[in-house]
Formats: structure tokens, sequence, C-alpha cells
């Protein structure tokens, strides 16, 4: 049996039965896809949440009868994939590089070592951080309750791993912090 249904129409009703918490379940994802662009340092983000999208629809024929979990996850992992993907076409090297280009954009000392610390966990407890973090508000609930239930760990749980790594990730900015003012005042009394 062919499925004649517009590939968006088939997204919505993948997402929910009914077509108004779909619609409201769509937004949502969408907008958490820009904040996990906008997070991993890609400009154009909505252009990078429209792409992951597209590629779920495509997808989604394939998918849909078998995929076990909530659908957020399988965006989740195709964004993922983008920002590889868009970090590898970043990486090209060309001959001659305009000094315009060269220069970086302006990074406190503070949102330089998060992106440190970061790097030093564990892929997956990034990934968990980063997606602890996704969503604000009423999203922010419902996400938590999702993972939670993905993890197969009470709500309370999933917190206290929150915590834990939030004093960890606090621990290492503040001692990069630290580290990076003695080595300013360690250049300034120099000169």
């Amino acid at each position: 049996m062919t499925d004649n249904k517009e590939p968006f129409d088939a997204l919505l009703e993948w997402l929910d039965a009914d077509r108004e918490t779909a619609a409201q379940r769509y937004e949502v994802i969408r907008a958490g896809l820009i904040r996990m662009f906008i997070s991993n340092g890609l400009s154009d983000a909505e252009h990078y949440a429209d792409e992951t999208i597209d590629r779920v629809m495509k997808r989604l024929p394939e998918i849909k009868e078998t995929y076990v979990g909530d659908p957020v996850k399988y965006f989740h992992g195709v964004a993922r994939n983008v920002i590889r993907e868009a970090r590898r076409r970043k990486e090209v090297l060309i001959d001659i590089v305009p000094d315009r280009f060269l220069q970086e954009p302006y990074k406190s000392d503070a949102s330089e070592c998060l992106s440190q610390c970061l790097r030093l966990l564990p892929r997956d407890k990034q990934e968990f951080i980063l997606d602890y973090h996704l969503y604000k508000g009423h999203a922010k609930i419902e996400h938590h309750r999702e993972m939670a239930g993905e993890l197969a760990i009470t709500e309370g749980a999933l917190r206290t791993r929150a915590h834990h790594l939030r004093v960890t990730l606090e621990k290492c900015v503040l001692e990069c912090i630290d580290h990076f003012g003695r080595n300013k005042t360690h250049v300034s009394s120099h000169r």
C-alpha cells in the first residue's frame, strides 16, 4: 500500500495523531533544533534546522513503521550529522585567506573556558548536558520527562545527573578562568 500523503502531513501525523498537538510539537522541535545549531556555533541555524527537518521527512517513509522511541531523538541524531557535515565544510582549506576572515570573533574567557571544559567531557556526557539545556519553559519540562524515560531513570535522578555535571563544569570553568587571569597578569607584568 502506497502512502500518498504530503511529506509534511505525514511528518505531523508521525509526531502526534492530533494535528494541533503535532503542530505544537513541530514548533517546539524546530525551535530546539535552532538552539542546538546556535549552541554549536553555526550562524545560519534556521537553515540547518530546516535542512534537518527536510532530511527527516525524506527518511520518514522508510523509518516510521519501525522507529521506536520519541521522534525528537531522531531529529537530534540527524541534527548531529548535519553539525558534523557543516564543520567539515568549514575545515576546507584555501590558499589565500583574506585578513578579515582570520580575525576571530570576540569570545569571553568564560565562554572560551566553557567550550574547552565541554570538550574534556566524554561524548555521551557532552550530549547529555547539551540535550538537558536544549529547551525552555514547558517544553523543557516535557523534554526532561522524555529524557528520563529514555534513560530508564526518574526525573529526580536526571536532575541529579545534570547537577553533578554542572558542578564539574563550573569547577573546570572557574579553574580555567583563573588560569587565564594569571597568564594575562604574568604577560602584562613582563612588558
